[in-house]
């Protein structure tokens, strides 16, 4: 369950994420076999005022922004329940791997409220209008094997040694320099958020900042393309 110390923990980690400029990729994962359940109920209980709700609507949102947009590959290793606002968290991860026995659901329906903190408007990316308003709407918790079916989910990894599988999977989706990982995230987020031209500037402009780099001079010696 998430309280709002670790709300503020994830703010401290994702600030500290975006200053990582040597960083690749990042691995979100729950402790003691479970994602994540949502928001603690003590912790709603004392913001069930609609100014105090909205605060915290407001500070989660701009937190999962960002950790969308950070200029890492980012993977949540899903393992037990990744429910509500667990579920959130895991869209605005780049990647979502689970295990045999995981589940996400988005559970706020019957809680009688809505997602806020950015996963109601990243799921209908993710997986369709339709798909994602029966998910939102029934509060039904999805398996590995249908999240894998409706590209909610990346993979399915057995239980055992899932952490390290995950690492290895982020692992072989980071192999490029720094530079170029980072100047591939940026274009994708570009395309995400703007216009096809917007997009297309972009791209030209993060194209030159790693065109004739080291990297690509070492994989030019290494003819690494064809191997």
């Amino acid at each position: 369950l998430l309280s709002g110390k670790m709300m503020v923990n994830l703010y401290d980690i994702v600030s500290e994420l975006e200053g990582w400029t040597e960083g690749k990729g990042v691995l979100m994962y729950g402790s003691n076999g479970s994602f994540c359940s949502g928001g603690d109920l003590e912790t709603v209980s004392k913001i069930l005022d609609p100014e105090l709700g909205g605060q915290m609507r407001d500070f989660m949102q701009d937190v999962t922004r960002r950790l969308h947009n950070l200029p890492l590959v980012s993977l949540a290793l899903v393992q037990g329940k990744a429910l509500g606002g667990g579920a959130e968290l895991t869209t605005a991860c780049d990647f979502r791997l689970m295990t045999e026995s995981a589940c996400i659901g988005f559970v706020q329906i019957k809680m009688g409220v809505s997602p806020g903190w950015g996963g109601g408007s990243r799921i209908v990316n993710l997986i369709g209008r339709k798909t994602a308003l029966d998910l939102l709407t029934s509060g039904r918790l999805v398996l590995a094997d249908e999240a894998k079916d409706l590209q909610l989910s990346d993979g399915t990894l057995p239980e055992n040694d899932a952490l390290l599988k995950a690492y290895d999977w982020l692992e072989r989706r980071t192999i490029g320099s720094v530079a170029a990982i980072h100047a591939v995230k940026s274009t994708v987020i570009i395309a995400e958020n703007s216009n096809i031209e917007e997009s297309l500037r972009h791209e030209q402009k993060v194209f030159k900042t790693v065109w004739g780099s080291p990297a690509q001079q070492d994989a030019l010696g290494k003819n690494i393309k064809h191997k």
